[in-house]
């Protein structure tokens, strides 16, 4: 656990700039996967159960662990992240799912539901090939909910699927541990740039260390690096805008957890599974209000997860970790993301 500290990271920086020689930078429209190499893949052949059409869907044989995990669970490999094949989608109809709990059918009574909204989501859709992998996800949570999927397996499809989006935003950071190793590696990696000078250098510094905070979830801090940009002249690299594009692309994973966030929340009031599980979820919705900006959110749900008999000891440990670093993080200077309420 982290040691409550007077001031955040950012604000130890004043107005110096930085250079973080212990990252690769990576400006987030360069974050997606990298050329796949086919030995990596394997495939699967699926029926969709709703027209019977055959296709094939391609899956991550192997992953690892190298880039550690973010406090709301999210892990990351180096190389592809295998989240990113886990949802099949069909190309004839969208049915989505993910490929492990693809279903051979669907019950007559709610195919026809079912295939009704698909098509009017696919009005929208030209080539299923250029689906993003958060809108796979999303095409997921649609078919589950129309199956009765519970709250929880439904959020937990938005969930991963903001991850998706995170993953174009921070790339790989290697050995990130949740939200309180997060905060010590960001203060390490101070001395690391202290020397810097030049414009490119200090760019490069505050991408790399805004990507840090957004694995953290610390969304203050995240914000000031980035606006710390105009505070020197252009490197030439296109600075102003990766930001703009980092920050879009925050806003859509911030959509998405807001969408994950509400379901937990669902499922919790519904009284959905065990007492244990219940105290998972709102861990989760804790840890993604604090994402999405609500402190005050954050704090109760984590406190709640702290004195629960019902939860298990793990899981009060990761709600204490983040209870520390909601202490010594800055809060944003704008309201909440929307879906943070």
């Amino acid at each position: 656990m982290c040691t409550a500290r007077s001031s955040s990271p950012s604000e130890r920086l004043g107005p110096l700039l930085f250079a973080v020689a212990a990252l690769a930078w990576a400006a987030p429209a360069a974050a997606q996967s990298p050329g796949l190499d086919p030995r990596t893949l394997g495939e699967k052949q699926l029926v969709d159960p709703l027209d019977g059409h055959e296709f094939t869907h391609q899956y991550v044989i192997g992953t690892n662990g190298l880039g550690g995990h973010d406090s709301d669970g999210c892990t990351y490999a180096r190389g592809v992240q295998p989240r990113v094949f886990a949802v099949a989608t069909s190309p004839t109809t969208l049915f989505s799912a993910r490929m492990e709990q693809w279903p051979e059918a669907v019950p007559p009574d709610l195919r026809e539901a079912l295939l009704r909204r698909l098509v009017d989501i696919g009005k929208e859709v030209s080539n299923v090939r250029d689906l993003k992998p958060s809108e796979r996800y999303e095409l997921a949570a649609v078919s589950a909910e129309l199956l009765g999927a519970s709250h929880f397996a439904i959020g937990e499809l938005y969930l991963i699927g903001a991850w998706t989006v995170r993953d174009t935003i921070v790339g790989f950071l290697p050995g990130v541990q949740g939200a309180s190793d997060a905060w010590v590696k960001l203060g390490e990696l101070v001395p690391l740039a202290q020397q810097q000078t030049e414009a490119e250098p200090r760019t490069r510094a505050m991408f790399d260390l805004a990507r840090l905070s957004h694995r953290g979830g610390f969304v203050g801090e995240r914000d000031e690096f980035l606006m710390l940009l105009d505070t020197f002249e252009d490197a030439g690299i296109g600075g102003p805008e990766k930001r703009a594009a980092f920050f879009r692309r925050v806003g859509e994973e911030n959509r998405l957890l807001g969408k994950a966030r509400e379901r937990f929340r669902k499922g919790i009031a519904a009284g959905e599974g065990s007492g244990e599980e219940q105290a998972f979820y709102r861990f989760l919705a804790g840890d993604l209000a604090r994402r999405l900006g609500d402190f005050d959110a954050a704090r109760t749900d984590l406190e709640a997860v702290d004195l629960s008999p019902q939860a298990s000891e793990e899981v009060r440990l990761r709600a204490r970790d983040v209870l520390e670093v909601i202490k010594v993080q800055k809060r944003p200077e704008k309201p909440p993301e929307e879906g943070a309420k």
